[in-house]
């Protein structure tokens, strides 16, 4: 009987590992869109639309560096004052289910301007990696940037890109963005 459950527990482990270290799966290859890894969380795609192979390991096809936010269609500095429903999500077509969160923008760097927008950020709870905002709730202020999920205008369903791109509000790094996304 230990055998069986000793057996059991280990396919069960084996399963879930398998799970994670899955390739990345998202929007079909024509998509621009960000990507989802297995682990769900959001990364961005290569330049042909196609998300990179590999677990969440390999999810983040474009290393974070400011002058790399520079090439997002929107960045802002802003502050968290709704989470609600999602802005990108089309009624189970590749739905990620994150929530829309609104923030106060104090500062656009690009693709953006008004004091509020909502925009898809991946949800509370999850570990943070290093730079990411995976942790906020009301009153965080964070540093995001990010793309239209299918394409548009910067802010047409806008999503905001994990690995570093979205990250928890510092003045240095703030300043970074600021330098690289004006000429």
């Amino acid at each position: 009987m230990r055998r069986q459950a000793a057996s059991l527990v280990l396919l069960g482990l084996a399963t879930s590992l398998s799970a994670c270290a899955g390739p990345a799966s998202g929007p079909d290859a024509t998509d621009a869109s960000p990507a989802v890894a297995a682990s769900g969380v959001v990364t961005p795609t290569t330049d042909a639309g196609r998300p990179e192979a590999g677990g969440a390991e390999a999810s983040c096809v474009e290393s974070y560096s400011p002058e790399a936010v520079a090439g997002r269609a929107f960045a802002f500095d802003g502050v968290v004052t709704d989470l609600g429903r999602s802005v990108t999500d089309r009624d189970g077509e590749a739905d990620l289910g994150f929530p829309g969160v609104t923030f106060e923008v104090r500062e656009w760097f690009a693709g953006g301007e008004g004091d509020t927008v909502t925009v898809d950020l991946q949800g509370t709870g999850a570990e943070p990696t290093e730079g990411d905002a995976a942790m906020y709730d009301i009153g965080s202020r964070l540093l995001v940037s990010g793309e239209p999920r299918w394409g548009g205008a910067p802010l047409d369903a806008p999503i905001a890109w994990a690995c570093g791109f979205t990250r928890a509000h510092d003045a240095a790094t703030a300043a970074d963005w600021r330098a690289a996304t004006r000429p």
